[in-house]
């Protein structure tokens, strides 16, 4: 499916720029309309000022804020919502670059990432007086990250990235590069050519805030107090500012560039799996009004709240040593994860997958199984029909006997053994008694047996059947 999005052409050189993982994860995305409709309504966020103030004469350089959103058919994802990219120049061409890659190099680079953003806002359907890439003279490693970052979603229940941070409410800070491509999944290869060895995902009410620098900078928990501080006093009107998908953009340091983009990405009613490194879910078409995101809290809502706990009940102690039994929505989550799991696990072994819903995944493995088996009866029977070929003679006895002018060869061996077994059986069936036979060979290097026998006229023909039909077996 990602080869029909980007052509099989263009797909090597995309995948130099994007790495393999988001180059099928942006083709499976576009192709599926799954973001479409997701913001079809422009709001402004007003978290704009919060985030210039948040990373103001820091080290970090881009700030993106994933939107949280629940939708009508129950799923939970976390979205573009607003960012800031603070150096563009930083692996740009005649710019610093901390990492490079290997691969591409130069204007040839650049302008590949420039056809790549074009092919995205392409494929997502984004106005052609929207596009971003046109008007920029070369792109850099970090505005490749930043921008591709606006096509992408995470599930809240994710094992890594902003979904783990949400999910679990707790600040993730990761200041090495092996640790940091871990936690951006199939943003991975991008992170890499832009060289990040600082990531942070500070999680809030209404989403999650990502942090990069190529930097390596300590743990400071002060950055998430800050944070909740802005956001919990923030919400006041923010000077104009273009929009992307419907929300505020800017690139820059302190004049930030800014672009304007109209996306409208459609979310699908069917169930696509694959991966948990592609995020892709079925999330059900919905209108905009059934999208009830975190920012529509009351600012209350947004401020830490105390760990309240419930008075344990006597009984049974909960399983797993959990203090609190898990209630039935978690529990539910758990056992989803766990199938999910299995599921990636099972795709991983059958070669051939004809669509990637779980029911077909199912029919592809019964009939991957079934094959198998097919093949094991067939290697079995072509093992006994092989061993029973090969079943070895046993040596014959030779015995040898002189005269003064000739000698006697004899050779004895089993009935079952020699190659005339089923004629001497035939003729015992009968009650005929060879009185005379030989043994020669021909021109043409066979060995001639005759046999003198005597028979009844009636009982010759018979007898000769007989024998045509032993030799046929």
């Amino acid at each position: 499916m990602d080869e029909k999005f980007w052509g099989s052409e263009d797909k090597a050189v995309v995948e130099s720029v994007l790495g393999s993982e988001a180059c099928k994860f942006l083709g499976l995305s576009a192709s599926n309309n799954m973001l479409r409709e997701l913001f079809s309504t422009q709001r402004n966020l007003g978290f704009q000022q919060g985030l210039s103030q948040l990373v103001e004469g820091s080290s970090w350089n881009y700030l993106i804020f994933w939107n949280f959103s629940s939708l009508k058919s129950g799923e939970s994802i976390l979205a573009w919502g607003d960012g800031i990219c603070l150096d563009p120049k930083v692996g740009r061409v005649g710019g610093e670059n901390p990492v490079g890659d290997g691969r591409l190099e130069g204007v040839e680079k650049s302008d590949v990432k420039k056809r790549v953003l074009q092919k995205l806002h392409a494929g997502f359907n984004v106005l052609d007086q929207d596009n971003y890439a046109i008007r920029l003279d070369g792109v850099s490693d970090i505005e490749m990250l930043y921008l591709t970052s606006m096509y992408f979603t995470f599930r809240c229940d994710s094992a890594y990235g902003p979904g783990e941070s949400y999910k679990s409410g707790r600040l993730i800070w990761v200041s090495d590069i092996g640790n940091c491509l871990v936690q951006y999944q199939f943003r991975s290869e991008l992170a890499r050519s832009a060289g990040i060895q600082t990531l942070a995902f500070l999680p809030l009410k209404s989403g999650v805030i990502e942090l990069g620098s190529v930097k390596s900078l300590p743990e400071d928990h002060n950055v998430m107090e800050r944070a909740r501080t802005l956001f919990g006093e923030s919400g006041g009107a923010d000077a104009k500012v273009p929009k992307i998908f419907g929300h505020e953009l800017s690139l820059g340091g302190s004049k930030p560039r800014s672009v304007s983009i109209n996306f409208s990405p459609k979310v699908e009613d069917d169930l696509v799996f694959t991966s948990e490194s592609y995020a892709i879910q079925a999330i059900g078409s919905f209108n905009a009004e059934s999208v009830v995101t975190g920012l529509e809290q009351p600012k209350d809502d947004l401020s830490p709240q105390p760990d309240e706990r419930k008075p344990r009940k006597r009984g049974r102690k909960p399983a797993n040593g959990r203090e609190e039994p898990l209630n039935h929505v978690e529990a539910e989550r758990q056992r989803r994860e766990k199938l999910n799991q299995r599921f990636y696990a099972l795709r991983a072994v059958v070669p051939n997958i004809s669509k990637m819903d779980k029911a077909s995944l199912l029919g592809d493995a019964i009939t991957y199984i079934t094959d198998l088996q097919t093949k094991i009866r067939l290697l079995e029977t072509e093992r006994e029909i092989s061993s029973s070929k090969q079943k070895p003679f046993p040596v014959p006895e030779i015995d040898f006997q002189s005269g003064q002018d000739d000698a006697f060869v004899r050779m004895t061996c089993p009935l079952d053994s020699h190659p005339i077994s089923s004629i001497m059986k035939t003729f015992r069936e009968h009650q005929v008694t060879p009185h005379d036979c030989s043994v020669s060979t021909t021109d043409q290097d066979n060995i001639l047996h005759t046999f003198s026998i005597r028979t009844q006229t009636g009982a010759a023909m018979q007898l000769k059947e007989k024998l045509e039909a032993a030799l046929s077996k």
